[in-house]
């Protein structure tokens, strides 16, 4: 009898070759064509394999990058879809044309003097038009000076990158957009309606069928989380261990803490996306950072490196100071004029952003949560309004409503007032002056409540506590005093605060980096010591692995109350500040309530805390009487049940 072996079988049905039946050879001419099967479907009546061909499963098995596979996934949810994505990097390149096509325009094909009349020779009487004071276009492009235009030829090259960039990720939204059709079976008009863990839950019952991950046969929620995460993970840490010199000292006036966007952007760019970065790809350490041995070696060659970037940060400060006021501007000049009020609203600074992060938490995730502080958060810091700045400001807003209104009045009845010579001026700078004067005026004198004292400003603060999540030590017990505000004032901040430290960003970016250079032996020491390798994700931060035995607070296991409280080895080095990783492992936990913990420690603290619901809360306090109400089946309303209590537990 003839033998047939896997290779030969599957060869033969993919090259549609004739093959003869088993149990006859291949000589006999009358053997009928054999379809082969890669499942070994037999008919017995005729002893033949029935071969189907397997429908095509996509380019979804073994996928080779999953950190930025999953990462594409979470944008892709994020940004609402395929056309939503386009649209916004078409929109961002027709954008940035127009910034440098208007600059241009402005700076060179205006006639400024006439414009405002500054030539003698003009009738000031005479109504202008825009052609008599906009040069011809001939005239306009002979005033470019060789200077602008190597700026603008520096201009294009960027948008021909950034051209390059969108197409690039065209393809691959592209795909990704297949990959929710065809593989998770969501269409792009779903996404508005389901929720991020809808789409994990697809992507596990996908892993089966597509083996999206080679090294596991199943995947969980942290395994996505850890891919998505794995350098945001890193900068919380190094942000929580205050490992980073985010703090600036401003003579006359303290210190404060600073990040923006460009200043983020090195650090990312340094730390972890860099060719020369201590990462051999998106998943892999470098193995010489893991060598104690060459520990001085690596923080030397970051030292140059960290110098280098500081001084092209300093040499591109005047071009990059320019974009961030065009930039600005535009986005900014109308909002101003329209609400000069908005000025004065609040917003969580970039590094609030960083530092109240969990570990594991997502950008949609943490601006729910800043979301639903926003809140309480303006209320705490209202209640802090000083009576003679009040009185102060009041007096202002009526002066300045007072005129405001006349000009208002006379210009609704007569439109020739606004002709008058600087009267819009007046106009719009009365209109500043009264947003800003009622930026300082708490809102309970706006509505004409008063000052409660100490124990409303103590209410207040554990009502944001309940969303933000952060309680240094030297906050407990001193929420109404002054200083704990005037530090929580650095995390939200005036808009106006936001916009003028962005502005500030070129000038204030290379001192920061200056000023890391003397921890660049920290940070090398800071990858060998809490990186981790994981087998089929590869190296993590440690502390994203929410190991309260190694990374805990011994403040914050609350555990020894009411069981057995975890002990482990874990030193002030080690541990997460503020209770960063045991309020990270309660927020995932609840997060995802279908996820098991894998260390018996975690589950002893889960377990322990949820049994420490039924005595955080006195039987006289406030709280008691939503107690039971937020117990039910939502599990995000048992994430900010359990996280408010486990809060006030700790902060009383």
């Amino acid at each position: 009898m003839a033998q047939f072996s896997r290779r030969d079988i599957t060869y033969s049905a993919l090259n549609n070759e004739l093959t003869p039946p088993l149990g006859l050879s291949a000589e006999n001419t009358n053997a009928a064509p054999t379809m082969i099967t890669l499942d070994h479907e037999h008919d017995d009546s005729t002893n033949v394999i029935i071969h189907k061909v397997p429908k095509t499963k996509g380019g979804w098995t073994h996928i080779d990058d999953l950190d930025s596979f999953f990462t594409r996934m979470y944008k892709y949810y994020v940004r609402g879809g395929f056309y939503p994505m386009i649209m916004s990097d078409l929109f961002y390149l027709l954008q940035f044309i127009f910034i440098v096509w208007f600059s241009t325009f402005l700076v060179h094909c205006v006639d400024y003097p006439k414009l405002f009349r500054n030539d003698p020779n003009v009738n000031r009487t005479e109504k202008l038009s825009l052609n008599d004071v906009i040069y011809p276009t001939s005239e306009c492009v002979t005033r470019i000076s060789w200077k602008w235009w190597c700026v603008v030829a520096l201009c294009a090259i960027i948008w021909f990158m950034r051209l390059i960039l969108s197409i690039y990720h065209l393809y691959y939204a592209y795909d990704t957009k297949l990959f929710y059709n065809s593989a998770l079976k969501i269409n792009e008009s779903d996404l508005a309606w389901i929720n991020w863990s809808t789409v994990q839950d697809r992507v596990r019952e996908a892993q089966p069928e597509h083996h999206i991950c080679v090294h596991k046969q199943e995947i969980n929620e942290l395994d996505i989380y850890h891919r998505i995460l794995r350098f945001n993970n890193y900068m919380v840490a190094m942000v929580n261990k205050n490992l980073l010199p985010l703090q600036i000292h401003v003579p006359c006036v303290g210190d404060f803490h600073y990040l923006s966007r460009g200043l983020k952007w090195n650090l990312e760019f340094l730390l972890f996306s860099s060719p020369w970065s201590p990462w051999e790809n998106c998943w892999q350490l470098r193995e010489c950072y893991k060598d104690h041995s060459k520990r001085m070696i690596l923080a030397r060659q970051l030292e140059r490196q960290i110098l280098l970037l500081a001084l092209v940060n300093l040499l591109l400060a005047p071009l990059i100071q320019a974009w961030q006021i065009l930039y600005f501007f535009f986005n900014y000049a109308e909002l101003i004029k329209r609400s000069p009020a908005s000025l004065g609203l609040r917003t969580w600074s970039l590094y609030a952003r960083v530092t109240l992060r969990h570990f594991n938490e997502l950008e949609h995730e943490l601006r729910d949560r800043l979301n639903r502080a926003h809140k309480p958060a303006t209320k705490y810091l209202a209640s802090f309004s000083s009576p003679i700045t009040t009185v102060i400001a009041k007096n202002i807003v009526f002066l300045s409503a007072s005129v405001l209104g006349v000009l208002v009045v006379l210009s609704v009845y007569d439109e020739d007032v606004l002709t008058v010579e600087h009267v819009l001026t007046i106009i719009t700078i009365l209109g500043c002056v009264l947003a800003g004067a009622r930026a300082l005026i708490g809102e309970e004198e706006r509505l004409g409540g008063g000052c409660t004292g100490p124990a409303r400003g103590e209410e207040l603060f554990v009502q944001v506590l309940g969303h933000v999540h952060y309680l240094p030590a030297a906050w407990r017990g001193r929420a109404h005093t002054k200083d704990v505000a005037a530090h929580f004032q650095q995390l939200f901040q005036f808009r106006a605060v936001y916009i003028l430290f962005e502005l500030m960003s070129p000038l204030l970016c290379p001192l920061v980096l200056l000023s890391l250079r003397y921890r660049a032996l920290d940070i090398v020491d800071f990858y060998r010591n809490f990186t981790v390798s994981v087998l089929g994700i590869g190296d993590v931060c440690s502390f994203a692995q929410l190991d309260i035995r190694r990374h805990g607070h011994p403040d914050w296991q609350t555990a020894g109350k009411y069981g057995d409280k975890p002990t482990g080895s874990n030193t002030q080095y080690n541990q997460g500040e503020g209770g960063k990783t045991e309020l990270s492992l309660v927020a995932f936990s609840c997060r995802h309530p279908g996820w098991q913990p894998t260390e018996p420690t975690q589950r002893q603290f889960l377990r322990s805390l949820r049994q420490s619901m039924h005595h955080a809360i006195p039987t006289n306090n406030a709280l008691v009487s939503v107690k039971y109400t937020y117990i039910n089946e939502n599990y995000f309303i048992q994430c900010k049940k359990i996280n408010t209590l486990f809060i006030y537990e700790i902060y009383n």
